[in-house]
């Protein structure tokens, strides 16, 4: 493998907690060129890891951009991976075949394995992050690389349909969905819905079976649901919190009522109406920021919603 951290692709941007700097990262995989953005302070060693991967709708700088995250401040390394198109995820087409064929998980691993092997990254504490398609991929590393993980967020997906994931060691996850989201749909089905301006981007499983899945594969006896309180009333959308009991390792899913294919608390897409309502009653981000950092330090995490 060769690999090359380029120089400074920014300056080093300053926070309240300390400055970070960004790193290009380019990794030969599969007799091509592949890349990821790395946020990192200076001086940071053996840190715990937070992998971003981004969705089909967006790369990865308008996801970093958007998403607002801030761990890299904290003493965190966060990466920001690209796919060659489409994420090697499990969904397949009318034939059977891969949207990408692309080694996505193997990439992933020499990515992880370079920075621990330089000191930067502990490998035991990677945890994964996705919306949309980058959801979708990120619940594919869960059925089929559990070790690479540590804890994975899922926003706006679902499990590929047809997924082969087997039972397998649980992993923390902390769940996020709209409940009106006509990309990635609740029930099931197409992405994009039958919408003639969307490519044909495969099939996935409902939220419920996915859900039900991670519930049953950590061990879960059921949840308790609180309802979140209304902070912003025109948003179009409110919050329940099911926080699943008895598990082996944690399960939270944020239900947003009248959310659309959209990042709570984070600003409104161009996209408008097309991807529906954002909620502003709760940070996706700050959950996300949180549900991590409890399990790196080895702590429970916590219930509580985090404020836009």
């Amino acid at each position: 493998m060769r690999l090359l951290l380029s120089a400074l692709v920014a300056a080093a941007v300053s926070f309240p907690a300390t400055a970070f700097e960004s790193r290009r990262l380019l990794i030969e995989h599969e007799n091509r060129t592949r890349e990821a953005l790395i946020d990192l302070s200076p001086d940071v060693s053996n840190a715990p890891m937070l992998v971003v991967l981004h969705g089909g709708l967006a790369g990865p700088m308008t996801v970093r951009r958007r998403a607002g995250v801030t761990l890299a401040s904290q003493g965190w390394v966060v990466a920001w991976p690209s796919a060659v198109d489409d994420w090697n995820d499990g969904r397949v087409d009318y034939d059977g075949n891969p949207y990408d064929t692309a080694d996505d998980i193997g990439f992933l691993r020499k990515m992880v394995a370079e920075l621990s092997q330089r000191g930067l990254v502990d490998k035991d504490r990677v945890f994964v992050a996705g919306p949309s398609i980058g959801g979708v991929m990120a619940l594919n590393l869960l059925c089929n690389a559990p070790d690479l993980v540590a804890g994975i967020a899922v926003a706006i997906a679902s499990f590929a349909k047809g997924a082969d994931c087997q039972s397998g060691p649980p992993r923390p996850v902390i769940y996020i969905h709209g409940t009106d989201d006509d990309i990635m749909p609740p029930n099931g089905g197409r992405i994009g819905g039958w919408n003639p301006l969307v490519r044909d981007r495969g099939y996935v499983a409902s939220v419920e079976d996915t859900v039900r899945h991670i519930a049953r594969r950590n061990e879960c006896d059921g949840f308790d649901e609180a309802q979140l309180p209304d902070r912003v009333a025109d948003d179009e959308s409110t919050v329940v919190l099911r926080t699943y009991q008895g598990c082996s390792e944690p399960v939270v899913h944020y239900v947003v009522n009248g959310g659309g294919h959209t990042w709570p608390g984070a600003p409104a897409s161009r996209l408008g109406r097309w991807v529906g309502s954002t909620n502003y009653d709760f940070s996706a981000t700050k959950a996300v920021e949180q549900f991590f950092q409890n399990i790196a330090r080895g702590q429970a995490p916590e219930s509580k919603a985090q404020g836009g």
